[in-house]
């Protein structure tokens, strides 16, 4: 029986943070589990790891607590496995459209047999099919994200929880496999869970990710779940809030980040502050985080300055110490082992964990039930009876929990929220993602008395001094909801939006008054247009994120604005105030005619130091910007882009050693906009020429070489030579930093291989250029991106090594005017040897 021990320790202090008490050391490297995506104990308490094609064992063979060697289990997995689990001996996973198992048939302690498919599902992206566990009570459980919807039809149980489950899910399986239902759901893509006391299930679900700064964003979060909860997610741009009645109990909220691993630790060999809770992973920012069953939060381990730590799944060994893979997107993978500084000394010991418990954990009440009801339902209808409860809640004297349930009530009454009908009749402007948190599914079609009744209501709470902040929030999503022909309700939530100090909140009040149907007067145009106008600077000048939806979101918001008000755009791009670089938000679905206002106005008050994003707007007008303005933009890197679109829009000879320049540019636009003003000149399109002396040296001998590769290349030699020089590492290898070489003779002859091969920087194909970053240190990081978000990127060097910078400590961030492939992979070779190469490379 092989074991893996841990005697010595390597200090991780260098990259990696580790809280008081703790000790970090990495025990293993990428050439063992690259790119781990998933790891597991063994029944002898061995670590099994997974990643792209492999699942394997690591061996500690001289016993000094690093692994040295590996003996693979499975291999020829489409994708690292996203779920890895032994129950009886035999080992399960997630991966390759399915749950698999692999059995030890010669008892040597290491399975062995060929897999057999327990269940077909759809695996293999970051949001689908992910960790499996057998329970406490004899049954599987399996957690899916929400790019796994086909996976419904599986549930076969009579009296289903959920007869229409949505999105992620967390699976209750019989153990034969042959049950399925859906125990919770409403995730957006939670990876990992573990069973937690009292027949719960710890989970740390996913934020709400592009919609940063957006009223419906939700960070992300550790819930403790029930059979039967609903985490909220309903759609891409909707998810409930924490006080929902149908939601988890919320742990914690963790802000930003990307959930992978979970673990319940019952252990007692760490400290005590880290028992009796779970422990959970962010790869985004690298984080290890214990949350207590008391709710405290603990950052357990973190990177220093830049350093990668992509941390993807979490285990503990059979003696209490607890280990976390890295890995993911093609990083670099690797294991890092958590110690304590000085171990409990006592037994290691399994705490109980309470399972099942058939006395409900969360009391739900009358209106709670309700609401279960109607989101249960076939088709969303209207409910007027559902909508007299909810009002007469709303008059009883209740507290603040109770009256939220009641207005989650009411808006399930009128069919509750969601996605719009692509044929809805409230006009298409109206259906978009925009209002998913704001508009019923389906027309609210009450009693007129009763709209009228509920609205009356509604404009009290709201004004009620003591409303708190959650409550004004709910009392505007459910006038939007409601659609009142009421001027009342327009005041109401107009001077609502006035008071607040969050431009978050006053973008949730401006996204309800776009769902009024109110005629408007000028006095209500200008209260839309003052609002249009304040949210986006205060959301810059409170230096608050926003992501790739801010745009979207906001172009909808104005088309629905314009739709109910045509005078709206015209006031908003008329007023003295307009012209901030984040009005340009306004901008993505204006009129033409309001375009080109807005474009005027912009040119008539910048300056030399205009905003880069704003000269960017000007130049994509059809009206020539004076010459005298491109020169001043031209002399700055941040506005030269835009230059040189100005000049290529309405080119003059005198403009052909700009855009000569142009060409080179990185930005794809502005290159094919540069070409295209040259040929219309009739211009020859200049080539990069590299001004490197030792390139030139090489292209001055490409002849000679081209004439070699004819006569005499040799093809093993130069696949020799290929290995050698490390050139499989980068363009045929699992961290893929270059394109892949296979077929490429088909589209590249010898002689542009051999310029390729001397001068990589000639052209680089956008999609393989590196991203060069400048930090507030002054260190310059350039490697391929991984993942690029609002908060920071995550890159891999030319040495396959995995950085993180995030955004507060980023100076400049631009792509490298240089390839990643080295110049100098030719130093020491003949001219034979390079026709040896270009020979190869000619035969793939």
């Amino acid at each position: 029986m092989i074991c893996a021990t841990f005697v010595s320790f390597i200090d991780a202090a260098d990259s990696i943070w580790v809280a008081e008490g703790l000790t970090i050391r990495q025990v293993a490297d990428d050439d063992l589990v690259p790119d781990c995506t998933a790891i597991t104990t063994d029944p002898v308490g061995r670590i099994v790891a997974s990643g792209p094609g492999y699942i394997r064992v690591l061996m500690d063979g001289d016993g000094d607590g690093v692994f040295e060697t590996s003996r693979t289990l499975v291999d020829g997995l489409n994708h690292g496995a996203q779920g890895l689990c032994f129950h009886d001996g035999d080992l399960y996973y997630t991966a390759n459209n399915g749950i698999w198992k692999v059995a030890d048939t010669d008892d040597d302690g290491f399975v062995d047999s060929e897999p057999s498919q327990m269940l077909e599902i759809k695996t293999g992206g970051e949001h689908e099919a992910h960790a499996l566990r057998m329970g406490p009570d004899g049954y599987w459980y399996l957690i899916a994200g929400n790019g796994n919807r086909q996976m419904f039809e599986l549930q076969n149980v009579e009296s289903p929880t959920f007869p229409k489950p949505h999105d992620g899910v967390i699976w209750r399986i019989s153990p034969d496999w042959s049950k399925r239902e859906v125990w919770a759901h409403g995730f957006r893509n939670a990876y990992d869970f573990d069973f937690a006391p009292n027949g719960m299930i710890d989970v740390f679900d996913s934020d709400g990710e592009r919609d940063i700064s957006l009223p419906w964003y939700r960070p992300t979060r550790v819930f403790r779940t029930a059979q039967g909860d609903d985490a909220g997610w309903v759609s891409r741009s909707w998810k409930r809030p924490r006080y929902d009645p149908q939601m988890p109990i919320q742990l914690a909220e963790l802000g930003r980040g990307s959930p992978t691993g979970v673990l319940r630790y019952h252990g007692n060999r760490l400290p005590d502050r880290f028992q009796n809770g779970v422990w959970v992973l962010d790869w985004t920012f690298g984080r290890v985080v214990f949350v207590g069953d008391d709710r405290s939060i603990e950052e357990v381990a973190k990177p220093i300055d830049i350093a990668g730590f992509a941390v993807t799944d979490i285990t503990s060994t059979p003696d209490g110490r607890v280990v976390v893979s890295v890995g993911g997107r093609g990083s670099r993978g690797g294991l890092y082992l958590i110690d304590a500084a000085r171990p409990n000394q006592s037994a290691p010991r399994q705490r109980d964990v309470i399972w099942p418990n058939t006395e409900t954990s969360k009391h739900e009440s009358h209106i709670g039930k309700k609401i279960r009801e109607l989101r249960n339902r076939p088709e969303p209808t209207i409910e007027s009876d559902a909508a007299n409860l909810a009002m007469e809640r709303l008059d009883a004297d209740t507290n603040d929990a109770e009256r939220l349930s009641a207005l989650a009530l009411l808006i399930e009454s009128v069919g509750g929220l969601g996605p719009g009908a692509a044929k809805d009749p409230r006009g298409e402007e109206q259906v978009a993602a925009v209002f998913d948190g704001y508009r019923g599914v389906i027309r609210p079609r009450l009693d007129s008395n009763l709209i009228e009744s509920a609205t009356e209501k509604l404009c009290v709470m709201l004004k009620h001094p003591d409303a708190s902040n959650e409550l004004r929030h709910e009392v505007v999503r459910t006038l939007a909801v409601l659609e009142p022909e009421s001027q009342a309700a327009w005041n109401a939530i107009a001077a609502d939006a006035k008071e607040m100090q969050s431009p978050t909140e006053r973008l949730h009040r401006l996204i309800a008054l776009a769902r009024l149907p109110v005629s408007r007067s000028d006095e209500m145009t200008d209260d839309v247009v003052q609002l249009m106008l304040q949210i986006p600077i205060e959301i810059s000048e409170r230096e608050m994120n926003v992501d790739r939806n801010w745009s979207e979101r906001l172009g909808e918001l104005l088309v629905a604005l314009r739709r109910r008000d045509s005078l709206v755009e015209a006031r908003l791009v008329s007023n003295p105030a307009f012209g901030h670089p984040t009005h340009l938000v306004w901008t993505k679905q204006m009129n033409p005619e309001g375009l080109e206002f807005a474009r005027r106005k912009c040119l008539a008050v910048s300056d030399e130091t205009i905003d880069p994003d704003v000269a960017h707007f000007i130049a994509q007008g059809d009206d020539a910007v004076p010459r005298t303005v491109v020169r001043e933009w031209l002399k700055r890197d941040e506005t030269r882009d835009a230059g040189w679109m100005c000049l290529a829009s309405h080119p003059t000879e005198s403009d052909v050693h700009e855009l000569n320049r142009a060409v080179f540019s990185f930005n794809q636009s502005v290159r094919e906009a540069a070409e295209k003003a040259l040929k219309q000149l009739g211009q020859e399109i200049p080539e990069r020429e590299s001004a490197s002396e030792t390139v030139q040296a090489w292209l001055a001998k490409s002849p000679a070489i081209l004439a070699l590769v004819a006569m005499s290349g040799n093809v093993e030699r130069g696949k020799t030579l290929f290995q050698v020089r490390q050139c499989a590492n980068c363009h045929n290898g699992a961290k893929a930093l270059g394109p892949s070489l296979t077929g490429i003779n088909k589209r590249f002859g010898p002689a542009d291989l051999l310029r390729a091969t001397v001068d990589p920087s000639h052209s680089i194909p956008d999609r393989f250029r590196a991203t060069q970053v400048l930090t507030t240190d002054g260190e310059v990081v350039i490697g391929m991106e991984i993942y690029r978000s609002v908060d920071g990127l995550t890159l891999l060097t030319a040495d396959a090594k995995t950085v993180r910078v995030n955004t507060d400590m980023i100076e400049l961030i631009r792509p490298a005017s240089s390839s990643l492939m080295p110049e100098g992979l030719l130093e020491g070779l003949s001219d034979q040897d390079v026709a040896d190469l270009v020979a190869y490379l000619s035969s793939l």
